[in-house]
Formats: C-alpha cells, sequence, structure tokens
C-alpha cells in the first residue's frame, strides 16, 4: 500500500484584499513533499513563499485548493486542530530565534512540552537530551543574553525538535547569522534530517544555503516556476 505524500497542495491559491485591490499570493500551486526530505524554497520578496510555508505550518489557510497533511484534508480544521498540527507535528526554527530573553536555555526548550502538559521531569529529560543533540550540552543553564548568535539558533533548533516533530519548518534561520556559523547550523540541520528523519523545509535567500537541500522549490508571482532535484553537496561541506 502506497501511503501519501506528507504534504501535499491541490490547486491552492491565496488572496488578500478585495476586487481591483486583491493580491494573489498564490496562484493554483500543486506540490507534494513526502517524509524524510529536505527541500529549500526560494524566491524574491511577493513571490509567494512565504505563503506557502505559513500554510504548511498552520498559521494560515488557503483561500481555494486543498492543503493535505499526511493525506488528510485541513479544510475542515477549525483553529484548535491547527493548534493541535503545529504542536504535535511541526517544529519552527525562525530568523530571530524567538527565544525568552532572561531565561535559561532548557527553560525556553521545555516551553513547547509544557503546552502539552508534561510533568516537569519528564520535559527536562528530553529538553537535556535536545540540548545534547545539537551541540549544547553544559550550555543547559545559560541565559539567551550568555549565548551567541549561533547557540541561540541552537537552542532555537532543539525547541524545534523536542517535541519529535514530523516536520521541521525553518524561516531564514541563517539570516542573522555570520558565515561561518551559517554553515554549523546547516550542518546541524542536514544532520537532524539524516540521522533522525525529521523532514525540513527552508526558506531562505541564499543559494549557498539552499543547496543543502536535495530538492529546491523555486515561486515567482505566486506560482511555483521550478522544482528540481539538487544532487551535489554545497562545496563547504566537508
Amino acid at each position: 500500500m502506497t501511503l501519501p505524500p506528507l504534504i501535499a497542495f491541490r490547486q491552492v491559491s491565496k488572496f488578500y484584499g478585495r476586487g481591483e485591490a486583491t493580491i494573489r499570493a498564490l496562484d493554483r500551486v500543486d506540490l507534494s513533499i513526502s517524509a524524510g526530505e529536505f527541500v529549500s524554497i526560494m524566491g524574491p520578496s511577493g513571490s509567494g513563499k512565504s505563503t506557502a510555508m505559513n500554510i504548511i505550518g498552520g498559521l494560515d489557510v488557503p483561500s481555494s485548493g486543498e492543503y493535505l497533511f499526511q493525506g488528510i484534508p485541513t479544510s475542515g480544521f477549525d483553529r484548535a486542530q491547527l493548534t493541535l498540527l503545529r504542536r504535535h507535528m511541526l517544529g519552527f526554527v525562525f530568523q530571530g530565534f524567538n527565544l525568552l530573553a532572561r531565561t535559561s536555555a532548557v527553560e525556553n526548550v521545555e516551553l513547547p512540552l509544557v503546552y502539552r502538559g508534561m510533568d516537569h521531569r519528564e520535559r527536562r529529560k528530553r529538553a537535556l537530551i535536545a540540548l545534547e543533540q545539537v551541540g549544547l550540552k553544559g550550555r543547559e543553564g545559560h541565559t539567551t543574553q550568555e549565548l551567541s548568535g549561533g547557540q541561540q539558533q541552537r537552542v532555537a533548533i532543539a525547541r524545534a525538535i523536542v517535541t519529535d516533530p514530523a516536520v521541521l519548518l525553518a524561516d531564514e534561520p541563517t539570516g542573522n547569522l555570520d558565515t561561518k556559523t551559517s554553515i554549523e547550523i546547516m550542518e546541524l540541520i542536514t544532520r537532524l534530517n539524516r540521522e533522525n528523519g525529521i523532514t525540513v523545509i527552508m526558506v531562505t535567500h541564499e543559494e549557498d544555503i539552499a543547496a543543502y537541500g536535495r530538492r529546491l522549490l523555486r515561486f515567482v508571482d505566486g506560482r511555483l516556476s521550478a522544482d528540481q532535484s539538487q544532487i551535489r553537496e554545497p562545496d563547504h561541506v566537508s
């Protein structure tokens, strides 16, 4: 029996505004992403890439067409069901880290598990494991102000994976980092994809960062203009 794609768009469109002021952010987009893929998404500002990411993440809904997750149409989901989708199946990493200030690394990582109602002992155990996975063993008690930008992004990644999500959604994950740190973060995300089997979907403006994906989607004017496999490794990967 063939499993359905993990994520699928079927003629998905998204409109903002009305009448002559209508903006067509997505225009009848079809795409499928299978479990375990690492997909990079590129496109100029206003191309629709961020809108597509928001719909995948349950932060927005299509104006028409259908978004399916694990073969299940989400059009009938209410706000509470979309919240459950995000909480149990998706992990998010943002350009700005979005960590709580004056809060320790381990407490930041625990936060999604607090929302799940998990008891303190179990969530602390899982948070410590996640921090070790991203190379921050020994930094668990440091606050965000005591960590470098790269370390803060590692905390954000640990927070995203602590719930064991099916999908890691990364929105410009290296946008605030220098070149050396960007490479370190991308090697970490690549390892999580290959060794842990997490499906990675990443939006980026940078060609060298997009090269880490095994597949590249390009958006132009709300449409998917290219969908291509990438078989080479980035030049700077050892």
